[in-house]
């Protein structure tokens, strides 16, 4: 018998019910899918923010494909890992303490709402899991062209074979991240000594059937390279960033980016400003890096220390 927290699945069986903790009264959804045969247990998340809804409805749809006559091993999915920021429409933040949960992990036990619930989360399926896939996109405010991520950490075996996870999503910029951010799904997965990685597409708050089956092929493309289910996996053509460098906001104001996400910029070139509410000028931004232009804020309105967009080279 195969348990997660409040739920258990027998070898063979699919499960679905409501994932819960004792430390937060939030009920996650929650897929357990046990595989006839013995292989690696993988963790698929989705809605770690709960605006992204191209990467929840991309997870809901495989969990509920996949069957255990497919899988060999264990295959978890929690499609709405954020319900309470789902079901407010609250962009980045747990609506609670407005809080990031993917700046909070490993999160705190006795902490707030999004450190306590990033907390539950490391300990009931991060820390059992072998592979971590956590699914995501633009929130309501971002433009994005599709990318998947991966922690370099100093174990350099673990770096090479993260990279290779993450290039096996069809999808063409694969950054490796430095940690600029940290608290995320993936790089607390790292530092477990566990392959992990995050896709994004989808942006806006809009559900793009096309991303979603973008996101659903890659990851099934992922599964089929550890075995988890059958087939040859395939490869694509792949740009590899080195830096994922990102621009936050100095002001509360009106932002007027002047590049365009998938534009290739130059290091000290303008990407935009932030007036105040009288049109003024308070900053002019200019990028710290060469590189392509990931994601992009879309909203007029900003505040101080908000992201404005990420450039990887």
């Amino acid at each position: 018998m195969w348990k997660i927290g409040n739920l258990s699945a027998a070898k063979g069986e699919k499960v679905k019910g409501y994932l819960q903790f004792d430390l937060t009264k939030e009920k996650l959804p929650a897929f357990l899918i046990h595989g006839e045969q013995d292989g690696p247990e993988v963790l698929i998340l989705g809605g770690i923010h709960g605006c992204e809804y191209t990467s929840i409805d991309a997870a809901l749809k495989l969990a509920r494909r996949l069957e255990p006559k497919d899988v060999k091993g264990r295959l978890s999915i929690i499609p709405i890992a954020n319900p309470a920021s789902f079901y407010a429409r609250s962009i980045y933040v747990h609506p609670e303490d407005k809080k990031n949960l993917n700046r909070s992990f490993p999160g705190k036990e006795k902490g707030s709402a999004a450190e306590k619930l990033a907390y539950c989360l490391n300990e009931t399926v991060i820390k059992s899991a072998d592979y971590l896939i956590d699914l995501h996109g633009g929130d309501m405010i971002e433009a994005l062209v599709p990318f998947t991520i991966y922690q370099v950490t100093e174990d350099q075996a673990l770096t090479e074979q993260s990279k290779q996870f993450a290039s096996l999503f069809g999808i063409e910029y694969v950054v490796g991240s430095t940690g600029q951010v940290g608290g995320s799904t993936y790089a607390c997965a790292a530092q477990q000594g566990k392959v992990a990685v995050i896709a994004e597409a989808g942006q806006q708050g809009i559900l793009d059937s096309s991303k979603s089956s973008l996101l659903q092929e890659g990851v099934k493309n992922a599964l089929r390279s550890i075995g988890v289910i059958k087939g040859d996996p395939s490869s694509s053509q792949i740009r590899a960033l080195q830096t994922f460098d990102w621009s936050f906001a100095d002001f509360s104001g009106l932002w007027y980016p002047c590049v365009e996400i998938g534009e290739t910029v130059q290091e000290k070139a303008l990407i935009g400003k932030i007036t105040d509410e009288f049109g003024e000028t308070l900053k002019e931004y200019y990028a710290q890096t060469s590189g392509v232009v990931l994601f992009l804020v879309t909203s007029l309105a900003i505040n101080e220390r908000d992201p404005l967009l990420a450039i990887g080279d």
